[in-house]
């Protein structure tokens, strides 16, 4: 039987007999309470001894005895109703002649009492009517009234009675799904005994279900008298895999030796398709939660099924998952994409099904910075493009550097304000985007306002930086050393003037932020988006100082499978027959960190009609006429931004060598470099088509203005270790002191005695 639409037989709730049986035995019982009615209306005038009260008390209080022993269970339902009614004419009797008894003398109504009663009795019958006799059906009254099928519930515990027979009862059923035969209940053993024993070969013959399908446990809160029953033939039973956790978790994750010695499992919850854990180290310890070895505690071996979330402090939340949780995801609506009050748009699903948001910008702080981390094929661009499409649905302006010559981010060309290729045309942008931080901060500064507030008079405007770490390592020096400066000062100041910057690179690594510190402890402030990398542990992957104290992560995976990557090298089936992990991301903010997916868009021709759609018809947001100018005074390229002169220029050189008046076309002679004493000449004095002199960009990039000048003050005195120069110079960030340390060892100025101890160059 695997439906509940089974066919039931008819249980034996009731006695079919014939219809003179019936009438017999309602003429008995009438005939009895009318001889009763006699006795008890003559009785009391021949006999008023003690003997005669004890009696008629005795029947009366055996009666409600013996109906509390079998009514106390409040689970007998009927059960209790038709015990009751049976009792009603003893207790009813016994009352009536105990009045005749204490009433002295002979009164009307002590005939009427007893006749009245007789005549209520034998009307209903009580005797009779809870026996549960119906009336036999002959054969033709049988194919013309069928008898009544069961409910699957009524036909449930009609099966347990009839298997077991022992008086235990089945109440309480309820069916997990209306298309399934899995259910649970109750099972209640009679008053003052314990339900019995049974094995699984016994519990699954009752109900006609696999061996191993049907269990019984104890009920929390309740005594041996009540038992749990749960089968499930089609489908897992979630709470025992939990138990089964449980037990792992105590033997190979919190033991000693384990995988998390001393973190204790609190308490556990299920869920359709996960197990939820929560866990505690001991007071006083640091939760720490090693990822892989707890998945190969508990034998999984796709690690994106165990998800663990922590405090920081000594609580975490373990989640493990059925099957990838973000296997599939749907694809992103307008809505979605549409900011709220908040700043915040819908990107993706995080693993439990809550939604991914992320923040435009923050109310209380202004512009956010950020940075995105994930190899060529991690899904970083469709993260990119729905951000831009969010922004410019909510009003902000939009510009974008493809460092990558328009070839990472091709369907925001056209839908944002400014789309800049390759790596001069995006240094252009950092140039005139910072004009118009200044700008702002000058306006702000008369108008006496200290922080942004959105479109009063300004929108808000985002800076995305794709590909950058082909920009900020670029050979060309004075490139390098400017896109790191603009990058830094628009991180620190652009926030309260309303500029934010995204950056998305390969990884986290230093070398792949220009060696500068500061740029990656800015960008981490805001949002985090660590997708697929290159790198295998967390440390590897630059997440010192990023991730939530205690959080540990494996790499997410090119490519996963539904039955688990093992299973498919065993089973022979091919690299590609898994599914993409592409927009798979741990997203960290507000110091937590969330395991999330972006919504899916399909691929076509290169790029993605999805997300070009989403951007809409409308033209892109730009700046106000006072910003404008700035920008056009900072970068006299802002106003040819659409047309992409430099697009095809990788360096500074060949970019000036397009501009006419600056230095020689490529191709001409080149001029006479030599002057008569031998000495090269000083380069002509031409206006660049940048707006700054990069060749000659001031004071080092990154640097703290007099930071450098204190720590050749304080190795004066004498070699200096780090870590007291840290501690002398208080007012400066430690990753400065150690940028600034370096760059005074490049100009010649200080080196190092030994291993993070320095003094002057000439001592």
């Amino acid at each position: 039987m695997s439906t509940i639409d089974q066919a039931a037989p008819t249980a034996d709730t009731t006695k079919s007999v014939p219809g003179h049986v019936i009438y017999r035995r309602v003429l008995a019982e009438r005939t009895s309470y009318a001889l009763a009615a006699a006795g008890m209306a003559v009785g009391p005038q021949l006999d008023d001894s003690a003997w005669s009260y004890l009696a008629s008390g005795g029947i009366g209080l055996g009666t409600l005895a013996w109906l509390y022993a079998k009514t106390k269970d409040p689970d007998q339902g009927l059960g209790m109703l038709t015990r009751a009614q049976r009792a009603i004419p003893f207790l009813t009797a016994a009352g009536t002649y105990v009045a005749n008894l204490i009433t002295p003398g002979f009164n009307w109504w002590e005939v009427v009492a007893p006749a009245a009663w007789a005549g209520l009795m034998g009307w209903m019958a009580p005797l009779t009517r809870s026996a549960g006799l119906v009336l036999e059906l002959t054969q033709h009254q049988e194919q013309a009234s069928p008898a009544r099928e069961l409910t699957y519930t009524e036909f449930l515990a009609a099966k347990w009675a009839q298997a077991t027979g022992d008086g235990t009862r089945l109440v309480s059923v309820a069916p997990f799904r209306a298309d399934r035969p899995d259910f649970e209940a109750v099972v209640v053993a009679q008053a003052g005994k314990a339900v019995p024993t049974f094995n699984e070969t016994q519990l699954a013959a009752a109900f006609d279900f696999p061996v191993g399908t049907v269990r019984m446990r104890p009920m929390q809160g309740s005594g041996p008298g009540r038992m749990q029953l749960i089968a499930r033939p089609t489908t897992e039973d979630v709470g025992r895999t939990a138990e089964g956790l449980r037990g792992l978790w105590e033997s190979a994750v919190s033991a000693s030796g384990g995988a998390a010695p001393g973190v204790d499992l609190i308490d556990h919850r299920s869920e359709p398709h996960r197990i939820v854990l929560l866990v505690a180290s001991p007071p006083g310890k640091e939760i720490r939660l090693p990822h892989t070895a707890i998945c190969s505690a508990f034998g999984i071996d796709d690690p994106s099924r165990l998800v663990i979330e922590t405090d920081g402090i000594r609580q975490g939340v373990v989640s493990v998952y059925r099957t990838n949780p973000l296997m599939k995801v749907r694809k992103a609506t307008v809505e979605d994409l549409t900011m709220d009050s908040k700043g915040r748009i819908t990107i993706g699903i995080c693993h439990d099904g809550k939604p991914a948001r992320m923040r435009l910008w923050d109310p209380g702080q202004g512009a956010l910075r950020g940075i995105t981390a994930g190899v060529t094929g991690a899904g970083k661009s469709v993260l990119q493009n729905l951000i831009l499409a969010g922004e410019k649905r909510s009003g902000v302006v939009s510009w974008v550097g493809d460092v990558q010559g328009g070839m990472s981010l091709p369907e925001a060309e056209g839908r944002v304000d400014w789309f800049a290729k390759g790596p001069v045309e995006t240094l252009l942008m950092l140039t005139a985007a910072h004009a118009v931080m200044k700008y702002r901060e000058r306006v702000s500064n008369e108008m006496g306002r200290g922080d942004f507030a959105l479109g009063r008079p300004w929108p808000l405007i985002n800076i995305t930086l794709d590909e950058i770490n082909r920009l900020l390592s670029h050979p060309d020096e004075a490139m390098r050393k400017a896109t790191a400066y603009f990058i830094a000062d628009i991180q620190k100041t652009g926030r309260k003037v309303g500029i934010g910057i995204r950056l998305a690179v390969q990884s986290l690594h230093l070398k792949d932020l220009g060696d500068d510190d500061a740029i990656r402890q800015q960008g981490k402030v805001g949002a985090l988006f660590l997708m697929r990398t290159a790198s295998s542990s967390t440390k590897e992957m630059g997440l010192d100082g990023i991730a939530p104290a205690g959080f540990q992560m494996e790499n997410i995976p090119a490519r996963i499978y539904e039955n688990g990557q093992i299973e498919a090298l065993f089973s022979g089936a091919d690299d590609e027959d898994g599914e993409s992990t592409a927009g798979m991301a741990y997203m960290f903010l507000d110091g937590r960190a969330k395991f999330m997916r972006t919504f899916f868009a399909e691929k076509v021709d290169g790029v993605y009609p999805d997300l070009i759609a989403l951007y809409g018809d409308d033209p892109a947001n730009g700046l106000t006429a006072g910003e404008a100018e700035a920008a056009q005074a900072g970068a006299p390229l802002y106003g040819m931004r659409h047309s992409n002169p430099y697009a095809d220029c990788d360096t500074l050189a060949q970019a000036m060598a397009k501009t006419p008046g600056s230095e020689p076309m490529v191709g001409t002679p080149a001029p006479d470099t030599a002057s008569d004493n031998g000495e090269a000449p000083a380069p002509p004095a031409t206006d660049a088509p940048f707006g700054i002199p990069f060749g000659d960009s001031g004071p080092d990039i990154g640097e703290e203005p007099g930071l450098q000048d204190q720590i050749l003050e304080l190795l004066a005195d004498g070699p200096k270790h780090l870590k007291e120069l840290r501690e002398a110079l208080p007012g400066f960030q430690p990753s400065s002191i150690s940028n600034a340390c370096s760059q005074l060892k490049a100009k010649g100025l200080a080196k190092t005695l030994k291993r993070a101890v320095w003094q002057l160059a000439d001592s």
